[in-house]
């Protein structure tokens, strides 16, 4: 006895919901009672980009047509259609025979309770231009386009949608007035995802108080050589709780309160430190700054030159690492340059930075990327603001060996009472350890016992810090 086929009809379409449009036709050969349950299912998904599909237009158009008088003539819902199309071969005149085929099956889809509907045209030679009459489909709560090029028409007949709550735009050609004009229409959106979209010059998130979720991806090898793209993130979306932003200009709001902000991922975006490092962001789980990696752990990774490193330099640092701490962190600081000189402030620098801080906020590890003549003034100023666990290094060829030596006779020098070295006394130990790449676990290590230029492979070394308990 087919027990399956005995379950409630609701839950067998909520069996077939998860399956491919393929898999649910499949399963009419189960029994005689499955034969025409895939016929029902609330979600649809036509893929006419399959090679045997594109080269036969009307099959294509007849299967569409047929679906829809199925479930007209049933007077079923389709929550959510997909409908993918890849032009070439007999669909190189559906250009504009297309935008006549929208028109007419998106109000029917729209009839029958359409919420979700994801449109994908893609052609090898240019984007098509939108329909009018999807920006008419008011009962939408989801809408994802993909390869095609908004004008003006496009909006024609836009209406407020009392109900979208994500909106995705894919490989899209869109200006600003229209997507602002697009964007002014969904007071409720809460999820935003933008990629790949050529000629957007200026995004501003302000006026979407329901907005959770932003989402924005530009390749280099889209942009070319368009300008970036700038994100302005005023405070008001207050509901936000992920940002996750790649290749653009951002624009942080000067002292803002992202209190609901969980989630920060910042990749190639060039930012305003004095901006971000005045924002507060008290529920922070994840930080990623600058393509940096770790799943579970946070990574701040900041690009510098030499010359910009001052004491108000590093308060203002000290200030960004004050509102993250509640999440465990890293700390990575990487010199543009490091041919030639530099060599950093002297002791009246370090102690500005000291005279200025509070105290030290604790960081999982350091890393330093530097010039030797620059290294022992950078560590000054990180230990005046930070407390790192961990100094972490890695050693590869001889000249990271001399890196290592040099790294831990400073850290040695901390005992000496001079001016400059004020922001080692709180250190009570400094411990050397090593691991091999495909190993775990830490072993303690002296100099005299690093592999020579003969044992040489990948090692990762780390400078374990012991801290008094001032903080």
């Amino acid at each position: 006895m087919d027990k399956i086929s005995e379950l409630p009809k609701d839950i067998l379409q909520r069996i077939l919901y998860f399956l491919s449009q393929k898999e649910a036709i499949q399963t009419s050969v189960l029994s005689k009672s499955w034969r025409y349950t895939w016929c029902t299912r609330l979600n649809v998904d036509l893929d006419f980009s399959d090679v045997a599909l594109k080269k036969n237009k009307q099959k294509f158009i007849f299967v569409v047509n047929d679906t829809l008088q199925r479930y007209r003539d049933q007077r079923l819902c389709v929550e959510e259609f997909h409908l993918r199309i890849s032009l070439g071969g007999m669909f190189n005149d559906l250009d504009h025979e297309s935008v006549s085929l929208l028109e007419k099956w998106i109000p029917l889809l729209t009839v029958m309770g359409m919420k979700k509907f994801r449109l994908s045209v893609r052609s090898g030679h240019r984007s098509v231009k939108l329909p009018p009459v999807i920006f008419g489909a008011v009962s939408l709560q989801d809408l994802h386009l993909e390869s095609f090029y908004f004008d003006r028409k496009a909006i024609e007949r836009m209406v407020l949608f009392k109900h979208l709550k994500s909106l995705r735009l894919d490989k899209v050609c869109i200006e600003d007035e229209i997507f602002d004009k697009i964007i002014a229409n969904f007071p409720l959106i809460e999820t935003l995802t933008i990629e790949e979209c050529i000629w957007l010059r200026t995004i501003k998130v302000d006026d979407l108080h329901n907005l959770k979720y932003l989402f924005f991806k530009m390749s280099y090898i889209t942009r070319g050589e368009e300008e970036v793209c700038r994100i302005e993130i005023h405070p008001s979306p207050l509901s936000l709780e992920t940002i996750d932003i790649t290749n653009c200009n951002l624009w942080f709001h000067k002292g803002a309160d992202f209190c609901n902000l969980k989630e920060l991922s910042l990749c190639d975006a060039t930012l305003s430190l004095d901006h971000l490092s005045l924002c507060k962001f008290p529920s922070l789980e994840y930080l990623k700054i600058f393509a940096t990696s770790g799943e579970w752990e946070s990574d701040i990774l900041l690009n510098f030159e030499l010359s910009h490193v001052t004491s108000s330099w590093f308060l203002k640092l000290k200030v960004l690492l004050d509102s993250l701490t509640d999440c465990e962190f890293s700390l990575n600081l990487n010199e543009y340059s490091m041919n030639g000189g530099g060599g950093g402030g002297g002791g009246h620098i370090i102690q500005e930075i000291i005279n200025g801080c509070d105290k030290p906020v604790v960081v999982e590890s350091l890393s330093l990327c530097c010039n030797l003549s620059s290294l022992s003034y950078l560590l000054n100023g990180a230990f005046c603001i930070c407390r790192p666990r961990n100094i972490d290094h890695y050693l590869y060829s001889k000249w990271d060996r001399v890196r290592i030596e040099f790294l831990w006779k400073i850290l040695m020098q901390r005992e000496t009472g001079k001016e400059d070295q004020f922001s080692f006394r709180d250190l009570e130990e400094a411990r050397m350890e090593i691991r091999g790449i495909n190993q775990e676990e830490w072993h303690p290590i002296s100099l005299s016992e690093l592999p020579n230029d003969q044992e040489r492979g990948y090692h990762f070394i780390r400078f374990a810090l012991k801290w008094r308990q001032t903080l």
